[in-house]
């Protein structure tokens, strides 16, 4: 069987406990080396996933563990810099979102990719879902009529108040970090993965809670002083009177009801916030049919996305397809990102440009 040698870079929390576990289970993946500034971190994961190189030096890396495709957990900070670094050595990259921090870096990683024919995918990789690839046939289908609205729920505390956290969460709230590009993002490759691209966008936005303690882990009583918008709130208009609302906040420290609800004139798309029971649920009342109530339908078991991309990845670079998990809908959602912060801080809604 033919393999694709693969290279992880960031060693942290999501690489561990997601990404290395899920890589070096993949038939058609060889995991080759990993990287990180921190060499015990590096070593670790080596040692852990049996991984035959390691580097503190990505451009080492790059040039010398023979790797074709990229994986980039590194911090959000980082994304764009590893991502050239990797295009330009001639790699296919996957990056962990946020894969940049603006638009005009995100077209230049694009530009990159096509000029060298390489494959450049990013986080979410929430349309990879089987429950959102039904919930987007359905919606197409007309199962819930004409969509009028939605509203996606994202937040939680925030990494620093984690019962344990293994790195420095100190980068979450500083500037180019924050809980759209950590947690929004999410809600908002769903939405426009299922809806299709937005037109503008509305926002409130600020620092709610301006100092953070780490609560547990290494890095335990830590003081954070928050340089970057905590909670944020945003609107969104898909055009035709359908519009969403997002949250993107660290000031939730528990929440019930549904992560994902879609409200349609024949009906509703619910997606609950556990994982627990289904994996969603859907209302439909059509009197003339004898139809009215909750049905669920039946799904295989939730999947796991993050490795699923980069599963996915490899496949698309193998059969030499375009991925799903597009750097062009990274790029649509980046741009929700940043322009909801011109929105919020000009009290205006502001119109987008980009599409996938």
């Amino acid at each position: 069987m033919e393999k694709v040698k693969v290279g992880l870079v960031g060693c942290g929390v999501i690489a561990d406990n997601a990404y290395l576990p899920g890589i070096v289970k993949m038939e058609k993946a060889d995991l080759v080396a990993v990287c990180d500034l921190v060499e015990e971190r590096a070593k670790a994961a080596s040692e852990k996933f049996n991984v035959p190189q390691v580097y503190t030096d990505l451009d080492e890396m790059l040039e010398k563990s023979g790797l074709e495709l990229l994986v980039n957990t590194t911090h959000i900070q980082a994304h764009y810099e590893v991502n050239l670094k990797a295009l330009q050595a001639g790699k296919h990259v996957y990056s962990e979102k946020s894969m940049t921090n603006t638009v005009e870096e995100a077209t230049t990683l694009i530009e990159e990719a096509k000029k060298r024919n390489l494959k450049l995918g990013a986080a979410a990789a929430t349309m990879l879902s089987s429950v959102n690839q039904r919930i987007k046939e359905l919606i197409q289908e007309g199962a819930i009529g004409k969509v009028a609205f939605a509203k996606s729920r994202n937040s939680h505390e925030g990494a620093a108040y984690f019962p344990y956290w293994a790195t420095d969460p100190t980068w979450f709230y500083k500037p180019g970090g924050g809980p759209m590009l950590d947690l929004a993002v999410y809600g908002l490759h769903t939405l426009t993965g299922i809806l299709g691209p937005a037109r503008r966008v509305t926002c409130f936005s600020g620092i709610s809670d301006p100092v953070r303690y780490v609560r547990g882990g290494p890095y335990k009583g830590k003081r954070i002083d928050v340089e970057m918008d905590d909670s944020t709130l945003v609107m969104l208009d898909f055009g035709n009177a359908t519009f969403a609302f997002v949250d993107g906040t660290f000031c939730v420290r528990a929440a019930t009801g549904p992560s994902l609800e879609i409200y349609g004139s024949k009906g509703t798309i619910s997606i609950p916030g556990q994982r627990e029971g289904p994996p969603f649920r859907l209302y439909r009342e059509e009197l003339d049919l004898g139809i009215r109530g909750w049905t669920e339908p039946e799904l295989p078991e939730r999947d796991n996305w993050f490795t699923g991309a980069v599963a996915h990845m490899i496949d698309c670079i193998l059969e030499d397809k375009e991925p799903v998990v597009s750097a062009e809908h990274a790029r649509h959602v980046i741009e929700i990102m940043t322009k909801c912060y011109d929105a919020a801080r000009e009290g205006r809604t502001v119109e987008l440009e980009t599409t996938f």
